[in-house]
């Protein structure tokens, strides 16, 4: 990354950015930074123009190692006959592959901590419910094989490409997908 360059004046470029906001994932699930830490120095990448500006804010860390950096940037849920949940501040990587068998699944974004602008989530659903509960910073665009399933998307594109744009894509068979924001009633959210 920035150490590998001769000249840190030298301009970055997105797929540069990418990596070192992969590499700040990898640090954060391996506990060298917190999340609060870990979204001020994605916020400090996603506005780095040169190499001399992402060394500084990669410092203190160690190398990447792509290996790890592999293994932060996706994360598979395979649940069966089960429920799983996640929401509060958690780590959101770049590829999420959802595989439920009979399952429910909810994952809310709303207060988790994104440091990509798209989000890719794969589906092979049987028999499951799935929902996923999106930021106000963010949209939906899906592309779901259908199988005597319903898809909801409350989240659709407005034409702001400025939040973050979650991609779903993959099959569901005879399942339940629902993309939506967090509802909040008097004093419950859900």
């Amino acid at each position: 990354m920035a150490a590998d360059i001769e000249r840190p004046d030298m301009r970055i470029s997105d797929a540069e950015r990418d990596e070192a906001i992969a590499h700040l994932q990898a640090c954060a699930g391996e506990g060298r930074i917190d999340l609060d830490e870990f979204d001020d120095r994605c916020q400090a990448v996603a506005v780095a123009k040169t190499f001399g500006d992402l060394a500084r804010i990669m410092a203190d860390l160690p190398r990447p190692d792509k290996a790890k950096q592999a293994a932060a940037d996706s994360l598979e849920l395979a649940p069966k006959s089960s429920s799983l949940s996640r929401r509060g501040r958690w780590l959101v990587p770049k590829r999420i592959a959802l595989r439920p068998k009979g399952s429910s699944i909810k994952l809310n974004f709303t207060d988790a901590a994104i440091g990509h602008q798209e989000i890719d989530i794969v589906l092979d659903s049987k028999n499951s419910s799935i929902v996923l509960v999106l930021p106000e910073n963010a949209y939906a665009e899906e592309n779901v094989a259908l199988k005597a399933s319903s898809m909801s998307n409350r989240v659709p594109f407005t034409g702001d490409t400025r939040g973050v744009r979650f991609t779903i894509s993959g099959t569901a068979k005879t399942s339940s997908v629902t993309v939506r924001r967090l509802i909040r009633f008097l004093w419950w959210t859900f």
